[in-house]
């Protein structure tokens, strides 16, 4: 064990430059997914648009009952519509369990069986770090950090609820400071990215060429969002190799 409390992790940069790699021989995968996600979004998304459109035209009269009805459509159709879109992020990760390897439809339907369990992870682990923020700030930023491979626990060892979160800690301690510092360098560039690429958008004015401009922009963010996470499962391997 003291030998293990002894051994580094990768250096930052490396782990960065090695994620960039893996990322853009993969970028094809990664885009298919989430195009699969938008599609499957598309049905309730198209529900929103129409109810809204049908709701704000007052020529037509609608009754109560009618407009009551629009609502919890709508309501159903956004419900569905995050649904279909959290899958496209579990199936990044699975996308990444696979190696890279499988097709992309088969890949995001196979997400929907580790969509309850993934929401049920999110809210104990937000719940804990609300917990802590309650007590005080500064140790819910520490245990942000402790709890920041629960999903990777949960997705490449199969662990539910708290031992996923307990995993997670067990990593991390006697790191904490070694993965914040690689948590901040993956940050500060991927900031440095999206600054630098909306920098132009901010001459286009207020007008079409502005908002396409934003649109690009925020379709470039999802892109090269998937960077983060092939990082951090680099690092979380790491932690692995060394505390296993």
């Amino acid at each position: 064990m003291e030998q293990n409390q002894k051994a580094k992790l990768t250096p930052g940069f490396s782990l960065l430059e090695s994620a960039v790699k893996i990322w853009w021989k993969n970028l094809k995968k990664i885009v298919l997914i989430y195009l699969w996600g938008f599609l499957f979004a598309l049905v309730p998304l198209a529900v929103i648009v129409a109810v809204v459109l049908i709701g704000s035209n007052t020529d037509l009269g609608l009754s109560p009952f009618f407009l009551g009805l629009g609502f919890w459509l709508s309501l159903w159709a956004v419900l569905l519509t995050v649904y279909f879109l959290i899958r496209i992020y579990l199936s990044l990760f699975l996308l990444i369990k696979n190696d890279y390897q499988g097709q992309e439809l088969k890949i995001y339907r196979e997400s929907a069986a580790y969509f309850w369990s993934y929401i049920s992870l999110e809210f104990l682990t937000s719940v804990l770090i609300l917990l802590w923020f309650f007590a005080l700030v500064i140790p819910a930023l520490i245990f942000s950090i402790f709890y920041a491979f629960t999903l990777y626990a949960f997705f490449f060892e199969d662990k539910k609820s708290m031992d996923a979160v307990n995993r997670s800690y067990a990593l991390v301690r006697g790191y904490w400071w070694p993965v914040l510092g690689r948590f901040l360098l993956i940050g500060l560039v991927l900031v440095a990215v999206i600054s630098l690429i909306s920098w132009p958008t901010a001459y286009l004015g207020n007008n079409i060429w502005g908002w396409l401009g934003g649109a690009l922009v925020q379709i470039i963010g999802l892109l090269i969002g998937p960077v983060v996470m092939v990082f951090a499962y680099r690092l979380y391997r790491d932690l692995v190799k060394i505390k296993d």
